[in-house]
């Protein structure tokens, strides 16, 4: 049977646009999310929160909450009995750890930190009771301000730390020094990368029920990352993995901010253990906006050694990242993205990079749609622009004298990545022909001549993502008796679209149709391992997995056929539901009767196993790095300092394509939200560390009436670090239309020669530089 060849009828799916296999349930309300559960007996959990930014934690008296009735229990720390503290970062040198209760017991260090959950019948007996609880403070000096915290005369977040350092990191390659020596001019730039909310559709949720004759924990979890969060749940309970059960339900939407573990899943998952009943925990709108991580948060410098030409000898930066109150082994990692991504599609043979991580009495900042390389991309993107200005030079010559050399692939930055496969200047190119960006040069010229201030922006992006060497991606395929396929994902979507993609390969690799594939996911007792879905990674490490565990199967069922139909030698094609001899599909077996013989032990090849199942953990040894350009142009209303998108230009280039009418919703949707960053979107607190954007009216995000047409396009690139060739594109657009959008603006300022240091560009913000222009 060793001898069987298998042919199969490929790409009849795989790079084709297919609607989407999961709507009909989401647009026909049928989607069932943490809130739509509830089991028998089930109580619902609120929390105490504090009101203070930093104060110390003397009192917490329950008893006037636990008269009301319907509350069964009020749990502060005290009483989580033998639990472990959230993790932290202890093993990195120059990093301060820092101990963090589930529940906050001597010491609050941001508005709203949980220091009690209250049980109660019903959620609005839950609320009700929670001001009844009496919690008594001694308000601390708070700290807000990044800069005032680096200074020796600051007030500290932790007492026991020897200053607001959360860690300090130098980075080094090259001569730099001789790189400045060598330079005609120095660059240096300031800019402010603010913190902003992912903001999902659904805030975080959780349900817990304990089930004490199995001993089995279970729990249904807003999450990305399923298996992730049983095990650092079961961790900090102090329990063994096994005796958890994660369910990751349909989730609204992540992006980031739902791959972290958080207090109140601990909280809920222990009082179910606690009360012996199943409990449930829905935040607030506002309880998100202000306890749910935050992302971006960084005060950028660079310094570039650049020649008359434009080229870039060497590039300095410094990042100045806003940790919030605890150390956490994202906002350690994200900062040191931004390092790696630093010289991003550059060829700059010598880089310096210096992080400071700060201590603030703010929510921590982790992840959030990016993370860290639209802070690099932002810095370097921005950088070119504000050389280019300084020189004199085109934006679009000044790129193409740094970019890197498509011959140079694979090629080996300053930073220590290997990038896989790039053509940056066939992208660019691409890119002002899709745009018509001479004829766009022209338009800016005749709005000029009429007094109106119209500016175009250009970006080449770089990301690093299919994050996994160390950490792949896992997927199961099981072949019913009556040849259904069902697809076991260990990647979970939150909006993505995963299912159909996933689909698509399976269905040229085994020959059957759409209808007859279903994909399944986000429940850890359906694979032994999976990981976060997060990093643009589905494509590149599940749609892998999926595809590698397609093929063990086919071959299987091959191998069975060939036996069937007693052939040695011959090439089996899959194709329309049939397995036959290459070029003889009237000789052939159905998939359905293959599927069958396969559960009969005595039909299938001695030594063969019966079922159909086949697993996969793909893992491989480098990362993806899609690329692309964008363009964009903008009107600035003078009078007023409104800014007004007018056209829209997207060209990535994300290796192979599974389904591009999924790429392009990716493209679309991350476009949006940086657009959100660089218009509107601002996480504001006061002096005293009180959240100002805690409602929707006050944090805003992008609307469709304020944005324009999208124009997609791409080039392809494909990668060698997986068999699918895909790169990756999830977080493409939130990368590129943040420094895109503040180019623009800037470029439409250029007659009062401003330097656009700050998001957002609301209009106040727009009309003080102007005016500040003199």
């Amino acid at each position: 049977m060793s001898a069987v060849q298998v042919a199969v009828t490929r790409k009849q799916l795989v790079g084709t646009s297919q609607k989407r296999m999961e709507d009909p349930k989401f647009v026909s309300g049928s989607g069932r999310y943490i809130d739509d559960i509830k089991l028998p007996g089930m109580l619902y959990a609120a929390f105490v929160r504090s009101p203070h930014a930093h104060a110390r934690v003397l009192k917490i008296d329950a008893s006037k909450a636990l008269k009301q009735p319907g509350v069964k229990a009020v749990l502060t720390n005290d009483e989580l009995k033998g639990i472990k503290n959230m993790p932290t970062v202890e093993d990195e040198p120059e990093t301060v750890a820092t101990p963090r209760p589930v529940l906050a017991s001597k010491e609050v260090n941001y508005a709203g930190e949980a220091v009690a959950l209250l049980l109660a019948e019903s959620k609005y007996a839950a609320e009700d009771a929670l001001e009844l609880v009496e919690v008594e403070y001694e308000p601390l000096d708070p700290v807000h301000d990044l800069e005032a915290a680096m200074k020796a005369e600051s007030a500290k977040v932790h007492d026991y730390a020897p200053s607001n350092l959360s860690y300090h990191f130098v980075y080094e390659n090259g001569d730099v020094e001789g790189a400045f020596r060598q330079a005609d001019e120095v660059v240096k730039v300031d800019l402010v990368n603010q913190r902003i909310h992912p903001l999902p559709l659904e805030p975080r949720g959780v349900i817990a029920s304990y089930d004490s004759g199995n001993d089995l924990l279970t729990i249904w979890l807003s999450t990305q990352d399923p298996h992730g969060m049983r095990n650092s749940i079961a961790d900090v309970l102090n329990v063994p993995a096994a005796k958890v059960r994660l369910i990751a339900p349909d989730v609204g939407g992540g992006f980031g901010c739902k791959g972290s573990m958080y207090p109140e899943d601990v909280a809920v998952s222990y009082a179910s253990m606690h009360v012996g009943r199943p409990v449930k925990w829905v935040e607030s709108r506002r309880e998100n906006l202000l306890t749910t991580i935050h992302g971006r948060g960084q005060k950028q410098h660079a310094e570039l050694a650049v020649r008359r030409d434009g080229r870039i000898l060497g590039l300095k930066i410094k990042i100045v990242s806003d940790a919030g109150a605890y150390t956490t082994g994202l906002n350690v990692e994200i900062p040191k993205l931004t390092y790696k991504m630093g010289t991003g599609v550059y060829d700059i043979g010598a880089y310096m990079a210096e992080i400071f991580s700060i201590f603030t009495n703010e929510v921590p900042q982790e992840a959030y749609r990016g993370a860290g390389r639209p802070e690099a991309a932002y810095l370097i993107e921005r950088s070119m622009n504000i050389v280019a200005r300084k020189l004199r030079l085109d934006p679009v010559k000044i790129r193409q004298v740094n970019f890197i050399a498509k011959d140079k692939f694979p090629f080996r930055t300053p930073s220590g990545y290997t990038y896989d496969s790039g053509d940056y200047h066939g992208n660019l190119q691409k890119a002002l022909e899709v745009s018509s960006y001479e004829r766009l040069k022209a338009e800016q010229r005749e709005a000029r001549e009429l007094g109106r201030l119209v500016g175009i922006g250009l970006v080449t992006w770089v990301e690093v993502c299919g994050f996994a060497p160390g950490f792949g991606q896992t997927a199961a395929i099981t072949v019913t008796k009556t040849g259904d396929v069902i697809i076991t994902a260990g990647g979970h979507p939150h909006g993505q679209g995963h299912a159909t993609p996933l689909a698509q390969i399976v269905a040229d690799e085994l020959g059957v149709d759409l209808s007859k594939i279903t994909v399944v996911h986000g429940d850890t007792s359906m694979l032994p391992w999976s990981s976060v879905t997060a990093g643009s990674r589905s494509a590149p490490l599940t749609g892998s997995a999926v595809l590698l565990s397609a093929r063990k199967v086919r071959d299987k069922m091959s191998k069975i056929a060939a036996h069937k139909l007693g052939l040695k030698d011959a090439k089996l094609a899959f194709e329309g539901g049939k397995i036959f001899p290459n070029g003889d599909g009237g000789k052939g077996l159905t998939f359905e009767k293959v599927a069958d013989l396969a559960y009969d032990g005595e039909k299938i090849p001695p030594g063969m196993e019966p079922t159909l199942f086949e697993y996969t953990a793909f893992s491989p040894a480098n990362y993806t790095f899609p690329f692309g350009t964008h363009i964009a142009m903008v009107e600035v209303e003078k009078e007023t300092g409104v800014v007004k998108i007018l056209k829209y230009f997207a060209t990535d280039d994300c290796g192979k394509l599974i389904n591009p009418m999924v790429v392009e919703g990716q493209v679309h949707g991350g476009v949006v939200q940086g657009i959100g960053q660089a218009m509107i979107e601002e996480i504001v607190y006061d002096d005293n560390g009180q959240l100002l954007t805690s409602t929707l009216a006050d944090y805003v995000i992008p609307s469709a009436e304020s944005l324009v047409e999208i124009v997609w396009n791409r080039t392809e690139t494909p990668t060698y670090a997986n068999p699918l060739g895909v790169k990756g594109i999830g977080e493409a657009g939130t990368i590129a239309a943040t420094p895109v959008i503040v180019n623009a603006v800037e470029d439409a300022l250029s007659p009062y020669d401003v330097t656009v240091e700050r998001m957002p560009l609301r209009s106040d913000y727009v009309r003080s530089l102007i005016k500040g222009s003199g």
